[in-house]
């Protein structure tokens, strides 16, 4: 049975996973950690419960950015108006985050430092950024250089996430500079179920595009399954200054496909879960785009 340790701040909860090392494991609402051990996953010796460390739960705007402490309920970014009028994205990904049960004990931060979150695409896409703290100092650091470095084989240390941090207001700021121009956004999770089952295919986009379609910004995020959700900077380049039009989105399946990355599993193979991924993506901007269109 797991030692449960009530770190008082954030400092004596890093100092307990120093010490612990791989011994120790930060839990916060504790459900994915539940579906692991279920799967078979030991349980490790020690749990840092981090659910009352001061200043990681709650969100609020300040400026032009929201702000999510890491311990904040999975449904408060469902529900909370505030995260519909910043970021729909991260609220239409927590809507897909197993039932209702779940999201009111889950976490952000804890889909987050999962790696494999359902959160993580949409996040990607609103080109969000994580603030850790080591014991010593916070630092920022953007969800994509994260997980790229995950990617690259870093091991994780015992810094502890605080907060999940994103632009809000971004889409009509991008519509007043545009004039008139639309943004398209979108999030997609295609699964075997709807909810408690890893997803086929998890993707999300986020394009500014002229009143002529020509697409001046653009970010693509993929994940599903085991793999490390990525950005996709390759399709990105591709579609940049370019028009809408049905040969590009065609051009844009075909380059994702070379890009992205997932792991197959006893269920769905790697492969699978590519042309799944491609289609989904580029189908999904095609759509927004048609209606956006005026009437």
């Amino acid at each position: 049975m797991s030692v449960v340790w009530q770190p008082r701040d954030a400092a004596e909860a890093v100092r307990l996973k120093e010490y612990f090392g791989a011994a120790g494991q930060y839990v916060g609402g504790g459900t994915w950690l539940s579906v692991q051990w279920e799967n078979g996953a030991a349980k490790p010796a020690h749990l840092i419960d981090v659910g009352g460390v001061p200043g990681v739960k709650g969100l609020f705007v300040q400026g032009a950015e929201l702000t999510i402490g890491a311990m904040t309920p999975l449904a408060a970014a469902r529900l909370d108006p505030v995260v519909g009028r910043c970021a729909p994205l991260l609220r239409e990904a927590a809507r897909h985050v197993a039932a209702p049960s779940v999201r009111n004990l889950g976490t952000v931060g804890g889909n987050v430092a999962s790696r494999t979150g359902d959160l993580l695409p949409a996040l990607l896409a609103a080109d969000a950024e994580l603030l850790w703290y080591d014991g010593r100092v916070q630092a920022a650091e953007k969800l994509a250089d994260w997980l790229e470095r995950l990617r690259g084989g870093s091991r994780p240390d015992a810094s502890l996430l605080l907060q999940i941090k994103t632009a809000c207001g971004e889409a009509e700021d991008t519509k007043r500079q545009l004039a008139g121009g639309r943004v398209l956004e979108g999030y997609r999770k295609i699964g075997r179920r709807e909810t408690f089952t890893p997803s086929v295919a998890t993707a999300a986009f986020r394009a500014a595009v002229t009143p002529a379609g020509e697409i001046r910004s653009v970010r693509l995020a993929a994940g599903g399954g085991a793999m490390l959700p990525q950005r996709l900077p390759a399709a990105e380049a591709l579609l940049l200054g370019e028009t809408m039009r049905p040969q590009l989105m065609e051009q844009l399946y075909d380059e994702l496909l070379a890009e992205v990355r997932p792991a197959g599993d006893a269920f769905v193979s790697a492969e699978y879960r590519r042309q799944t991924t491609a289609a989904v993506l580029a189908a999904g901007l095609w759509q927004a785009w048609r209606e956006s269109e005026p009437a």
